[in-house]
């Protein structure tokens, strides 16, 4: 049940909307108009959504009878903020600098029936948090029946991954549609920065690079490097860890160590003889292997081939003249090949002299310009 239910998703943004001031932030001027009948006070706010802390309130309107209201003011910054009734209701603005934007809603039901004219970005976001909104309800849902039904764990998780696959699509699409908008804080708590992080990690450049000044997207942007610092340590095999040691045989049937390189900058390539990305890439490894090899640099080749014939006639052709060749000879079930999570080749770990990983996946450019740093040529 955990693969489609864990996802977290919020239906408001207020942990992300406490301003911190910076040097740089600006004053806003903004001019706000609409009607939203149904009131359930005299008045309302706006204000920033500070999570547990409460709402910080910038100006209270004063609409009238009927509930229409025009406004000009002052805000601290470019950044996000709320339109909040007296019971407590709100929906989310984004000002950007000198904003004309109009609201007309229902003060029973505003989250739900609120329309937004002269601000697309706060149009979307409250757009897509009322799906997600919906699709919490659902998860809720799924969660409890299977707290009081632990026993249906499987037929809960067949039910529900059609809701899930559905969420996910629309968070795509929402993603497609709003590159590089304010409206893209709404998805940033959606991911599951496990299963997810390339996708969150997207979302928050585009982020940047829309709405940087804002004091929240800052703040987005710190949460982002702590949590990639988090997932980074947690990679098995991610820079400055261990590289896991292995032996297996030469082509001659001697067994061969990854340990044997300790004193060396490594690469450790995984490779075949059927594997064209991998043939296309051999030349590029020739060439930085030519380059170092008398720097304290080495190659180890492991072959994912199943034809040992095969496997010697390409490291002829190929001319890969190190003496660091191995297999067993036992295709994606290879001894070495599981032990480092390998799951598509080329691949490549880079170590250095003492034995840990420098960094993973390089080919070609990155390769040699990682080599450059190291050796300074």
């Amino acid at each position: 049940m955990r693969r489609f239910i864990a996802v977290v998703t919020i239906g408001w943004i207020g942990f992300l909307t406490q301003a911190q001031q910076t040097p740089s932030v600006q004053p806003i001027n903004f001019y706000l108009k609409g009607n939203i009948f149904n009131l359930p006070g005299e008045s309302f706010e706006i204000a920033q959504n500070l999570g547990n802390q409460g709402f910080n309130v910038f100006h209270t309107i004063h609409p009238d009878k009927k509930g229409n209201f025009e406004f000009s003011g002052q805000l601290p910054a470019k950044d996000y903020y709320v339109l909040r009734l007296s019971d407590g209701q709100f929906v989310n603005l984004i000002f950007q600098g000198n904003d004309s934007i109009k609201v007309y809603g229902d003060g029973k039901q505003l989250f739900n029936f609120c329309n937004i004219i002269g601000s697309d970005a706060s149009a979307n976001m409250n757009e897509f948090l009322k799906y997600q909104q919906y699709y919490n309800q659902k998860l809720d849902s799924a969660r409890m029946y299977l707290k009081n039904n632990p026993g249906k764990e499987q037929e809960v998780n067949t039910q529900f991954r059609p809701v899930f696959e559905e969420f996910k699509g629309v968070r795509q699409r929402f993603m497609a549609e709003n590159l590089k908008s304010p409206a893209l804080i709404a998805v940033v708590g959606s991911f599951n920065l496990e299963q997810e992080f390339a996708l969150y990690e997207q979302a928050v450049m585009e982020l940047q690079a829309g709405f940087g000044e804002s004091p929240s997207v800052q703040r987005v942007l710190m949460e982002y490097q702590q949590n990639k610092v988090k997932i980074e340590e947690g990679k098995p095999f991610a820079p400055g860890k261990p590289a896991p040691d292995f032996e297996l045989p030469n082509p001659n049937g001697d067994l061969v160590k990854l340990s044997d390189y300790k004193g060396k900058v490594v690469l450790l390539d995984f490779w075949a003889s059927w594997c064209g990305p991998c043939r296309k890439e051999n030349p590029h490894v020739v060439q930085i292997y030519e380059k170092y090899k008398d720097h304290g640099f080495d190659v180890l080749s492991v072959s994912l081939d199943r034809d040992r014939d095969k496997w010697l006639q390409a490291i002829e052709k190929d001319g890969l003249t190190w003496e660091g060749h191995v297999s067993d000879l036992k295709f994606w079930q290879s001894a070495a090949a599981q032990l480092y999570q390998v799951s598509s080749i080329p691949y490549t770990v880079l170590i250095d002299a003492e034995g840990n990983i420098i960094a993973t996946k390089l080919r070609s450019i990155q390769l040699e310009q990682t080599l450059k740093s190291i050796y300074g040529f």
